[in-house]
């Protein structure tokens, strides 16, 4: 027997005390297929993100990604930051709701291009634009994780106006990226030992 994912939805509001008064209610933006749809209609104009970036994003949130039950990350809480809109309340809900929706791939890929990195920039094409003038085929390793780095507090991890902050998180990722084998112990010491250079000014996106 099938059970819809707004049947799941229902049974985790009612559990959610606050959330409890929507359980009446359907949500078809729960679907599989309307999860997917949302997906596939916005990653139809995204360039490919290069798998050093891809991996950058993963050790700075949650490098057991690919270890663990994806329902339990919080990459898809970022995805439900935006989806189905910013405002709808109980975000692990969606979170859930996308985590049985997509490959463990499609997820990364919609949170690598889609979430907050500060200049009012969504995703990592227009981030590296702003912040190095760079496509992200372009971007090198450092680059890439102080980007990764960027979503924990975007403003705490100003390039410019938070300098020593943003070069120690940077920093941390190239680490993390090391510690679950992405890098080697080498690169990932050669990496922290390059300045932050970033555009002056910066650029913003629209």
């Amino acid at each position: 027997m099938t059970i819809s994912i707004t049947k799941i939805f229902v049974a985790v509001a009612v559990f959610a005390g606050p959330t409890a008064a929507l359980a009446d209610k359907t949500f078809p933006f729960l679907e599989h297929d309307a999860i997917r749809f949302a997906y596939e209609t916005e990653a139809a104009s995204w360039s490919t993100a290069p798998v050093m970036i891809v991996n950058a994003f993963v050790a700075a949130e949650d490098r057991t990604f690919f270890q663990s039950s994806s329902s339990r990350s919080t990459i898809p809480l970022f995805v439900a930051g935006w989806y189905p809109e910013p405002s709808f309340p109980n975000k692990r809900v969606i979170a859930f709701a996308v985590s049985q929706a997509l490959e463990r791939e499609e997820i990364l890929d919609w949170y690598v291009h889609r979430v907050f990195l500060g200049q009012g920039c969504f995703g990592v094409d227009q981030a590296a634009l702003a912040y190095f003038g760079k496509s992200t085929v372009d971007l090198e390793l450092h680059e890439a994780a102080f980007l990764a780095g960027i979503p924990k507090a975007p403003s705490a991890f100003h390039p410019i106006k938070e300098h020593d902050r943003a070069i120690s998180r940077r920093n941390f990722v190239l680490s993390e990226m090391a510690h679950v084998g992405f890098i080697s112990e080498q690169a990932a010491h050669t990496s922290t030992a390059e300045p932050l250079i970033v555009r002056q000014p910066l650029g913003s996106c629209p």
